[in-house]
């Protein structure tokens, strides 16, 4: 079922932030394709630059800088937008959260949780480590996903039991091999199906172009995909972040990623973000202004997830001369031999 949803610019506060103009609402049925298209209003001076083979040009640094949740949250079940009051307040909270951490505080100062409330999840960095420098963008969706369209992750029975487990255990263990830890914690990563748009530290994202590629370099883990865009197959060797073939569609940038290892017998963050054997990824990149990407991504996965789902980010292009530090994340570290050390002294106290 086609629709398309109109997006207008318009600005509260000191904040710049974006808002729907929707005449209906209907689920999309047919993500693969590609029918749950936002239409964007644009700068009017903007065009879409070009490499010099011709293809869109989307080199430049990339991170996602929005309020939207991955899930809709349950006090706005049934809805797929905000309304313009909701945005305004949104806004104004965030600008005023920016200010407090400019101005050196932190915690619940900023809306985290309390220690008390949370001693691990939501406290593990401060703003020192997350703060963007500058109040995060406001949009009208009220989640990521958009298919199915309660919002929510279609999780198996199985997976939701997984999920619980996750975060129970997240932070505290036990800890009895190194195995124990989530994949995060070992520094092997989170995920494919997070890779553009999240990570603790910013998760920020390098694309390079050449003729017939298109790389990613992901700092969060010092990841990098090279995806072929010259029509080649898929290759028949899985890897941790699968096999990646691109194409072009027009003007937007369409990844089909198969050939995942099977790594759902480790201990990940969260469920959904774990690589599993029928594991299958599209993403659709499509720039649609000069600091602004529309990137789509649609995650099958029968071991996970009791259909496909679909979520629509807007990412940010950071101004030219943007440079990412180095994450240096690895397993030998000085985490994983303490974390065991602990475990054993928790042990031998029972």
């Amino acid at each position: 079922m086609n629709h398309k949803r109109v997006l207008r610019i318009t600005a509260v506060a000191t904040v710049a932030f974006l808002t729907f103009g929707l005449a209906s609402l209907v689920a999309a049925q047919d993500t693969s394709a590609n029918t749950d298209r936002i239409e964007y209003a644009v700068e009017a001076d903007w065009s879409l630059p070009r490499t010099p083979w011709g293809d869109p040009d989307f080199q430049g640094v990339w991170q996602y800088q929005a309020t939207i949740p991955l899930e809709r949250p349950a006090r706005f079940e049934g809805r797929a937008f905000l309304t313009e009051t909701e945005m305004a307040a949104i806004a104004q909270s965030e600008a005023e959260n920016a200010e407090r951490i400019i101005a050196g505080l932190d915690g619940e100062d900023v809306g985290r949780s309390s220690v008390e409330d949370s001693p691990i999840r939501g406290n593990e960095y401060n703003a020192a480590w997350q703060f963007l420098g500058r109040a995060r963008r406001v949009f009208a969706q009220t989640s990521l996903i958009v298919v199915p369209p309660d919002g929510r992750l279609p999780y198996t029975d199985a997976a939701r039991r997984a999920e619980a487990r996750a975060g129970a255990r997240y932070g505290v263990g036990p800890y009895e091999s190194y195995l124990d830890p989530d994949t995060g914690e070992r520094c092997l990563g989170d995920g494919m199906t997070a890779i553009m748009w999240r990570g603790p530290n910013g998760g920020a994202n390098r694309i390079v172009q050449s003729p017939g590629y298109v790389t990613i370099l992901h700092e969060e883990f010092h990841e990098r995909r090279i995806i072929p865009v010259d029509g080649r197959p898929h290759g028949d060797l899985p890897q941790w972040f699968g096999d990646p073939v691109g194409r072009w569609e027009g003007d937007t940038l369409v990844v089909e990623t198969t050939g995942f290892l099977d790594k759902t017998h480790y201990e990940w963050a969260t469920i959904w973000m774990r690589a599993s054997n029928r594991l299958h990824v599209v993403e659709r990149f499509r720039r649609v202004g000069a600091d602004l990407m529309e990137y789509t991504i649609t995650v099958t996965d029968p071991n996970t997830f009791t259909q496909p789902w679909t979520a629509v980010i807007p990412i940010s292009r950071l101004e030219d001369g943007t440079q990412i530090y180095e994450y240096a994340c690895h397993e030998g570290n000085y985490a994983m031999p303490n974390l065991l050390r602990a475990g054993r002294v928790e042990v031998q106290a029972q």
